[in-house]
Formats: C-alpha cells, sequence, structure tokens
C-alpha cells in the first residue's frame, strides 16, 4: 500500500501547483511561514520545511528580512 506523502511535501506540492497555475505571480511575495502553517494547518516547522523543498525545486528565492518570493521561471 502506498504510503502518505509528509505533511510538508503536501503543502509544497500545493503552493507549486499555485505558482504553476498563476496562483502567485513571478515576484509576487509569499505568505510567511507562519501564515502558511496556518492556512495549512500545520505546524510553523512543517511550514519552514516546505517553503525549504519549494527553494530546492527553484521555485521560490528568500530576500533577508523581506520574505520569500516566486522566482522567474
Amino acid at each position: 500500500m502506498p504510503t502518505r506523502p509528509p505533511h510538508y511535501r503536501r503543502v509544497a506540492d500545493d503552493v507549486e501547483q499555485k505558482i504553476r497555475s498563476g496562483g502567485y505571480s513571478p515576484g509576487q511575495q509569499l505568505p510567511s511561514v507562519s501564515e502558511i502553517g496556518e492556512l495549512y494547518n500545520v505546524a510553523r516547522s512543517t511550514a519552514y520545511r516546505a517553503v525549504k523543498e519549494l527553494h530546492e525545486r527553484n521555485l521560490v528565492y528568500g530576500q533577508q528580512g523581506q520574505g520569500v518570493f516566486v522566482a522567474d521561471r
């Protein structure tokens, strides 16, 4: 039986789908890690791992003290 992906991966997959479908535009700021946690009803650490996963997929970039933004395609 297949297992469900970890929560952070499901959050990252959903945000990626929103980026690819135009829900988030290039250059647009994503919600904060805390806000992502609240939106997806996950712990802050899980939301942080999801954002880290998006970084690894080259879908977002961070700006020190400003937030995380959608990367250009």
